[in-house]
């Protein structure tokens, strides 16, 4: 509940207030309100003020969730109208701060109005014209006619990590079986592994930045080109752990990043330059018909 500390911009607190917020709420919330009323014919009453600005109990209705207990919707009021206090205050005193630059923040409210409208009439219009539909052979064809554009930054890989217990009698087994590329062997190692909750990492599925697969495994080689062309196995270990780490596939910096890797990025980037093209055709249209019907007029010496 409010203290006697509190500003005395809170006008009305204590059970009264809930009682009158609530009772505003339940009204509006029997007509089917569940948004906020600011601008009410009948506000009731005064809840808070701030300067020249006033918070009323019906303003505070639809943000009351209906059949909470007494207790919870007074805990609930005296939050929001808080909240309402700080950001009046915030605001009055950045309009005091900045007020000699009311032309320009009128310029930017305007101009992000201007985008917002913009932006909702563009989503809406889009809506129905534009095919979503990317084919695999349309996403080949821009991968074939740009792969300058997929080149690795850095190496890639398929691989698997596992980590148990150092010092561990059946490490040799497991090590071997980890090694294995028969897939039963593979499938009893992760049972195993599983049953004894030893930590596995499977980055085999995907391709990976390598750089990513040896932040889960004790790792000091700086070139990782270097080591991926020499090695497919690497172990470590502890006072605690044997970290092992195998490399199923790999694709070194500057190799082309195969086109499962980048599906995703091709579909957006193709539905983008579809999307852009019907927007130019939009905004091409309605320049010509408001220049067939003389909505504007261009004076510029030619």
């Amino acid at each position: 509940m409010f203290t006697d500390t509190r500003p005395t911009i809170v006008k009305r607190t204590g059970q009264r207030l809930a009682a009158g917020v609530l009772a505003a709420a339940a009204a509006l919330l029997a007509a089917g309100c569940n948004q906020l009323k600011l601008y009410n014919a009948d506000k009731g009453e005064a809840v808070a003020t701030v300067g020249e600005r006033t918070l009323y109990a019906s303003d505070l209705a639809g943000l009351i969730e209906p059949g909470l207990p007494e207790r919870d919707s007074l805990a609930a009021v005296h939050s929001i109208v808080e909240n309402w206090v700080r950001k009046e205050i915030k605001t009055a005193a950045a309009e005091a701060a900045i007020s000699g630059h009311g032309a320009d923040i009128d310029e930017m409210v305007a101009n992000y109005r201007s985008t917002l409208l913009t932006y909702r009439y563009e989503q809406e219009w889009l809506a129905d014209r534009l095919d979503t539909t990317v084919t695999p052979e349309q996403i080949f064809a821009y991968y074939d006619d740009n792969r300058d554009g997929f080149r690795l930054a850095g190496p890639i890989v398929k691989a698997r990590i596992a980590r148990i217990p150092a010092g561990l009698r059946q490490s040799r087994k497991l090590e071997e079986m980890f090694r294995s590329g028969d897939e039963n062997d593979r499938n009893d190692f992760l049972n195993i592994c599983q049953k004894n909750q030893y930590r596995t990492d499977d980055f085999s599925d995907e391709w990976t930045d390598f750089s990513t697969v040896v932040r889960h495994i004790p790792f000091s080689q700086s070139n990782f080109d270097d080591f991926l062309r020499t090695r497919r196995f690497y172990e470590v270990e502890d006072d605690q752990y044997k970290y092992m780490m195998a490399i199923d596939l790999y694709r070194p910096t500057g190799d082309y990043s195969p086109i499962e890797r980048e599906t995703g990025n091709i579909r957006k980037i193709i539905l983008n330059k579809r999307r852009q093209t019907l927007l130019g055709q939009l905004e091409d249209s309605l320049y010509a018909a408001a220049r067939n019907d003389g909505l504007f007029d261009i004076q510029l010496n030619k």
